[in-house]
Formats: C-alpha cells, structure tokens, sequence
C-alpha cells in the first residue's frame, strides 16, 4: 500500500482601508506588518442614502417579539434590467443603514451590514494613515500570500 501525505498551508492576509474622498487617496495597510500601499481613488463618495431614482421594494419589520424594527428595501431595480445591481434596507425611523448589497452579473461584489450606529465621529485618529504609509508603494498589495 503507498502512503501520501497531502498539506495544507493556509494563509490569510488581512488589510485596512483609509479611504481620504477630499484628497482622491486610498491606503491599503496590511494588518499583519503594517506594509502600506497608496493608490488614487477613482470611486465617488457614496453618501449611504436612498438614491431619487431608486424603487421601492418592501417593508417589513426586523427581530423579534418586543424588539422589532421597521425597514424598507429599495433597489436600483428598472424594468428593462432582469436583475439589481444595488440593494439598500434603511430603517424607517431616521433612515439609518441596515445593509447594502452589490452585485454584478449576479455575483455579490459587495455586502455590507451597519451596527452599533453612532451620529459623528468619535476618534477622528482613524482617518489618519500610519507611519508606514510615508514610504508606501503606488500599487495594490495581493491578497494572496507572497511566501
């Protein structure tokens, strides 16, 4: 009988984004060893609101017997598209986020749900790059290990 040994080396790298709309600059910051890359950001502020043009889709209540919340859920849906490329759940009550979800040709590029809600920024300190970020490098880091 012949023996095989098969490995595995998992590896997951993990980064922060600092995404600076006034300055069109974002920072990929490697969380492991601080490694910082600095790119144009060419993406457009997304002020998290209900777009005019956007179709309402429903509304319905969240959680549980005496804990439920109001929500509606509205798309970027329009007759002549067989599917959304935007969907966005805001609370009824002050239209705070819940979640938003973009997809294109039917796979998620992008879901994001919204918790712990604050108004303002409590530690503005987040938006600052680290040390690292005064020598960073002008194009994307991999996600995939570099072993």
């Amino acid at each position: 009988m012949k023996s095989q040994t098969i490995s595995f080396h998992l590896c997951f790298r993990l980064f922060e984004y600092i995404l600076l709309y006034k300055d069109g600059v974002m920072f990929q910051i490697e969380q492991a060893t601080k490694q910082c890359s600095k790119m144009t950001l060419t993406e457009p502020w997304d002020p998290l609101d209900i777009p005019q043009n956007s179709t309402f889709e429903d509304q319905y209540s969240i959680g549980g017997p005496q804990e439920q919340i109001m929500v509606q859920e509205w798309s970027d849906r329009k007759s002549a598209r067989s599917y959304e490329t935007w969907i966005g759940i805001y609370t009824v009550k002050d239209c705070y986020p819940v979640q938003e979800t973009f997809t294109k040709n039917y796979s998620v590029i992008l879901s994001t749900r919204f918790f712990d809600i604050q108004l303002g920024i409590k530690d503005p300190s987040v938006f600052t790059p680290p040390s690292t970020c005064q020598i960073a490098q002008l194009e994307k880091m991999s996600e995939d290990c570099s072993w």
